[in-house]
């Protein structure tokens, strides 16, 4: 077993780390306020882990800000940051006789998101820190917390982050669970989300966006209109669950009064909320992929255990080897699949046709036709026929994109399928 510590100053404050031998940890900076270890352990990639405490004091919380931007700049490796933050993300994330300052909330906020990262949902418990239990001024504040990058996401999708309770602190210890089985409800690799098309805002932003980009091919372009759209979407969606119950709130604080400014504002109200409940059926469909019903069906719950069981399905946790052996570990796996490929696919065949004994179907029209240069109208057409619920390609861009942003990719797109066509290449760099 090996540790690090940080002395505590005074009376209060002091950080320590702890790991065991088989884990490769190097201690790249610390402070009063953190300690960040890069960390290696078995075949997984190298990642960074940054254990953190916020500045309790509200004149210093810049300065714990400034110290997470900081921490950002210094490496590019994957990067999880877990800790005692002092700060809040959300009014829900307390409880008590005062709101939180929203300048203090805007202030955390806005340092996540210069950082790229993304918070990791806790279980077990929606607070990690209380005082005066069963009095008056009982309050309950969720203080601990972890982010990471989207890099760290990709390594860890199966991460799982969960609350204990104890009895001797004011604060309830959290615990991030790398390896963790159990299947989670979102997995951080970009995807196109169709819900974004119901913003106003959103078609004039990813247009305005890809007019201002440098002169690219294709496949440059859709990554860096994909980085957009992802840092869009966090910043406009960030736990919409939380909007919808706020805007409820809202509903039902007008739904008793009866006069007629009220009476406006509580439809005017109501339509807002109506709205978010489209976006999170529109989240959930997407995921369901249940075709056959109907937009304006609105049943999230049946979405979402749609989508749950279709995760389920389509996660492996075993495979059986040609000698019968069950096999687990991943690397077992992946190297089960890939003999089964070589088998299929190297395993040489015959090449022999018999043209003479095989009739000829295709008039001379018909041939013509699929052997002449594709139009823009054909093109076109072909992309708005595909579904928008289609799953996405491993860029994470869905039919329901190409088809709603056919006026800023579709000329480029048509001149790379017309060259692939002539040359049976496609030159997307």
């Amino acid at each position: 077993m090996h540790s690090f510590a940080v002395d505590r100053v005074g009376r209060g404050g002091g950080l320590a780390i702890m790991w065991r031998s088989t884990v490769s940890c190097t201690i790249s900076s610390s402070s009063t306020n953190h300690i960040d270890v890069e960390i290696l352990h078995g075949s997984s990639p190298q990642w960074r882990l940054t254990c953190f405490y916020g500045y309790p004091e509200r004149e210093r919380r810049r300065d714990s800000w400034d110290l997470i931007r900081y921490l950002s700049s210094t490496s590019t490796l994957p990067w999880c940051i877990v800790g005692d933050f002092n700060d809040m993300c959300f009014q829900s994330d307390k409880e008590g006789e005062h709101d939180h300052p929203q300048f203090l909330l805007d202030g955390f906020n806005e340092a996540i998101s210069d950082c790229d990262l993304m918070e990791l949902d806790l279980k077990g418990g929606c607070f990690t820190w209380e005082k005066g239990k069963g009095t008056s001024s009982w309050v309950r504040e969720r203080l601990d917390r972890a982010f990471a990058t989207d890099q760290w996401w990709q390594l860890f999708p199966l991460c799982n982050l969960s609350v204990s309770h104890v009895v001797y602190s004011d604060h309830d210890p959290i615990h991030l669970d790398l390896c963790n089985t159990k299947l989670t409800k979102k997995q951080f690799r970009f995807k196109f989300e169709n819900t974004w098309l119901r913003e106003p805002s959103f078609r004039g932003d990813v247009k305005k966006h890809w007019d201002e980009l440098p002169r690219l091919q294709l496949l440059p372009k859709l990554v860096a209109i994909s980085s957009y759209m992802a840092k869009w979407g966090r910043n406009f969606f960030h736990k919409f669950r939380d909007k919808l119950c706020k805007q409820k709130e809202v509903v039902n604080a007008l739904a008793s009064r009866t006069d007629e400014d009220s009476v406006k504002q509580y439809f005017v109200e109501k339509n807002k909320m109506h709205e978010l409940l489209l976006h999170e059926e529109t989240y959930w469909k997407q995921r369901a992929k249940t075709f056959w019903l109907a937009e304006g069906d609105a049943n999230s719950k049946f979405f979402h255990a749609y989508a749950s069981a279709r995760k389920k399905t389509n996660f492996v946790t075993k495979l059986r080897n040609e000698e019968g052996d069950m096999l687990t570990s991943k690397s077992d796996m992946h190297r089960v699949v890939l003999e089964y490929f070589h088998r299929v696919f190297g395993e040489q065949r015959s090449s022999m046709v018999l043209e003479e004994q095989v009739s000829r179907v295709i008039t001379d029209e018909q041939n013509n036709a699929l052997i002449a240069d594709i139009s823009f109208d054909e093109f076109t057409k072909a992309v708005k026929q595909m579904h928008p619920d289609k799953a996405s390609g491993p860029d994470g861009l869905n039919p329901a994109f190409f088809s709603n942003f056919g006026q800023v990719w579709v000329v480029m797109f048509l001149r790379v399928v017309k060259i692939g066509f002539s040359s049976a290449s496609f030159l997307l760099n």
